[in-house]
């Protein structure tokens, strides 16, 4: 099952998805889900921020999606369900923050780093997403595309 960005974008998109998935258990699906709602676009812009040297705007735009992913994860995972998940959030954003300071001392923007910055979104939201099924009794395993 496949769920675009807007399917995604917030807690309570989050919630649909799970209800929806949750119907169909017993076929045993595997979930692929995009970005949360606009945050590629994010991504993009901070990137645009960091080649052309305001610090201060990436380092802003960076917090705002911290507190975004942040937020829409306590939202819909009450308690976080344990500490490991607020690090795994943070260990996500000190890696894309880095990553986000390299190009900006760089001062360029190459496919290969557009590609690593804008993964990041559907990273996260998958993350979030495995939180969320667990919270409402789906058995569910995250796994890292990467791997």
């Amino acid at each position: 099952m496949k769920f675009g960005g807007t399917s995604v974008e917030s807690a309570s998109a989050i919630e649909r998805v799970a209800a929806i998935v949750k119907a169909r258990a017993s076929l045993h699906p595997i979930v692929v889900v995009s970005a949360m709602g606009k945050t590629t676009n994010k991504l993009l812009a901070i990137s645009q921020s960091a080649i052309a040297g305001k610090r201060d705007d990436y380092i802003r735009q960076l917090h705002d999606l911290r507190d975004f992913h942040s937020r829409e994860a306590r939202l819909v995972v009450l308690s976080l369900i344990a500490p490991n998940s607020n690090r795994t959030l943070d260990d996500h954003f000190q890696e894309l923050t880095e990553l986000v300071k390299g190009i900006a001392v760089l001062g360029e923007l190459t496919p290969r780093s557009i590609d690593a910055i804008s993964s990041y979104g559907e990273r996260l939201s998958s993350y979030i997403v495995a939180l969320a099924f667990e919270h409402f009794g789906l058995p569910s395993v995250h796994v890292d595309s990467r791997r």
